[in-house]
């Protein structure tokens, strides 16, 4: 099945018009990741091809959070520490904005989507088994 959402639509909600940093390969893959990981929990009678708005902005969002991640693991891998004169200068603390953000709108996604996602039983404890003696105690 089509994602729900589309580029320009991420692009929209998370004001990303820079294509240089947040190009349209990253965007694709979150929204593959997206669709990918929503088609898991959906409710089999929200699985049609007009999704209601709902659906679409939820996947929006979870596509923008794990776009957010992509682009803190690169801060991360990028960060470049520069000492002088004995001083270290660090470069920010973009990564755990980033994450954070990420964090606070997978959660927000996640929580529209809910009325979307099928029910699941709880599985049932282990049962214990009857207490066997140990070294030939009764």
């Amino acid at each position: 099945m089509a994602n729900f959402t589309t580029e320009a639509l991420v692009r929209l909600r998370f004001q990303w018009n820079d294509t240089t940093l947040v190009t349209t390969e990253l965007i694709a893959a979150a929204i593959d990741d997206a669709h990918t990981e929503l088609l898991r929990f959906l409710d089999p009678q929200f699985d049609v091809p007009s999704p209601v708005e709902a659906l679409v902005m939820g996947e929006t969002l979870l596509a923008g959070a794990y776009a957010l991640r992509a682009l803190a693991s690169s801060e991360a891998f990028g960060q470049k520490h520069v000492t002088i004169g004995g001083q270290r200068i660090e470069e920010g603390d973009r990564f755990d904005t980033l994450t954070r953000l990420a964090a606070l709108t997978e959660q927000q996604a996640w929580y529209i989507l809910e009325p979307y996602i099928e029910e699941r039983t709880p599985q049932d404890p282990a049962d214990s088994t009857d207490s066997t003696p140990v070294l030939g105690e009764e």
